[in-house]
This record gives structure tokens, C-alpha cells and sequence, in this order.
């Protein structure tokens, strides 16, 4: 709890000091003077703080802020998403959101960056166990490449939990994927995108939503 209490007084300090990225903390001595507390209730805070990306400590150049990573934090829940149940209610989130978000990248993307991404798309398909292993991969850079066109990096960030996070299920096997599936799929894509390079965002957010629905998770016990 005096921990606890610790690195939520380091990080006060830092909001009221406007302390800036890069900025040097007090040493470990005069937090613990300053909060009235023992240096090992110091360390643990700083230990805290240090697995939260807030900041950094290094012999010599002692404590700093470390500059705001949000996917650092969002992908601290991946390891404790563990059931179906769960894993169906971030799918079901990640579809709220990203249709929402071809908004930002309508606005943003360029001509070039739309037309990229289209010419990879209409690239072929290999057959065979190829296309399945090609299709997930293109699958997860297309999905990828949304997030980042939308120029917003607290959109951005969400991506390891919301696509790779699914992405790995679909590459582990979790459960069986035909070429038809991935072609498909591909298909879809190349429809969002063209749309949006026509300007037609609703077009592209109706497609983009029908493309998630191919991999949904199912909705069940704990596995």
C-alpha cells in the first residue's frame, strides 16, 4: 500500500512540476524524505512506475520521465484476456471501433497511401497452404495499416490488443481457416479500399463491418 501510495506521489510530481520527457526525477533519498516514507518503499514505487512506461532508471543518468507510450498499456491486457467469453467482448468492441475509425483515415490518408495499399491487395493469392498462411499475414498488415492511417496515435496504439491479438489466434490455429476464407477476406479489403479512394465512407464502413464478421470468435466457457 506505502508503494502504492509511492509512485502515485512520483507521478503527482511530475503533473505538478511539469516535469517533461527526459526530465530527471529527484534521487531515490529525497523521495523518500519528501514522502515520508522508507527508500525500499521508494524502489518498489519506482519498480511500479517502471513497468508501467512512466519512467526510466539507468546508473548514471538516474530517474527520468519517460515520454507517453499508450500502447505500452494496452497491451499489458493481453496476457490476462483468457476466456472466450472475454476474448468475444474485446472482438465485439474491436468492432464498434473500427469502422468508426475509417472516419480519421478518409480525412487523413493520402491519394499514394490508398493506392498502395490497393495494389498489394490485388496482388494474387498463392494456392494451396500458402494462400491461408499469405491471407492471415495480409490480413493483419491491411487491418494494421487502417490503424495507423488514422493519424491518431491513442487509435493507433490500441492495435496490438484489438488486431495482433487476434491475428497470433488466427496464425496458432485456434481453429480452422480455408483458402475461401482468407480470399474472401482479401476481397472485402480491396472493397473498403476502394471505396474510401472513391470517397464513399459509408460504403467502406459497411464492408469493413461485414470483413470483421469472418473471424469472429465464438462466444463460450473458459478455454
Amino acid at each position: 500500500m506505502q508503494a502504492e501510495r509511492g509512485a502515485d506521489g512520483i507521478r503527482e510530481l511530475i503533473r505538478r512540476d511539469s516535469i517533461p520527457p527526459g526530465g530527471r526525477l529527484p534521487a531515490e533519498l529525497v523521495l523518500a524524505r519528501r514522502f515520508r516514507v522508507s527508500r525500499p518503499v521508494v524502489r518498489e514505487a519506482i519498480r511500479t512506475l517502471r513497468a508501467l512506461g512512466v519512467v526510466a532508471s539507468r546508473p548514471r543518468t538516474g530517474l527520468r520521465v519517460l515520454p507517453l507510450d499508450p500502447g505500452r498499456h494496452f497491451d499489458q491486457l493481453i496476457p490476462r484476456i483468457r476466456t472466450a467469453e472475454e476474448r468475444s467482448e474485446l472482438y465485439e468492441f474491436r468492432c464498434l471501433l473500427e469502422p468508426a475509425l475509417l472516419e480519421l483515415v478518409a480525412r487523413r490518408a493520402s491519394p499514394e497511401e490508398l493506392s498502395r495499399m490497393e495494389r498489394r491487395l490485388e496482388a494474387p493469392l498463392p494456392r494451396g497452404a500458402a494462400c491461408v498462411r499469405e491471407g492471415l499475414v495480409r490480413d493483419a498488415a491491411f487491418h494494421e495499416e487502417l490503424w495507423r492511417l488514422s493519424g491518431n496515435r491513442f487509435v493507433h496504439s490500441l492495435r496490438g490488443l484489438l488486431v495482433r491479438y487476434f491475428a497470433d489466434l488466427e496464425a496458432r490455429g485456434g481453429r480452422r481457416v480455408s483458402g475461401l476464407a482468407v480470399r474472401r477476406t482479401n476481397r472485402q479489403h480491396l472493397a473498403v479500399v476502394r471505396a474510401l479512394r472513391r470517397g464513399d465512407l459509408a460504403r467502406a464502413q459497411r464492408e469493413l463491418a461485414r470483413n470483421l464478421s469472418t473471424f469472429k470468435p465464438s462466444k463460450g466457457r473458459a478455454s
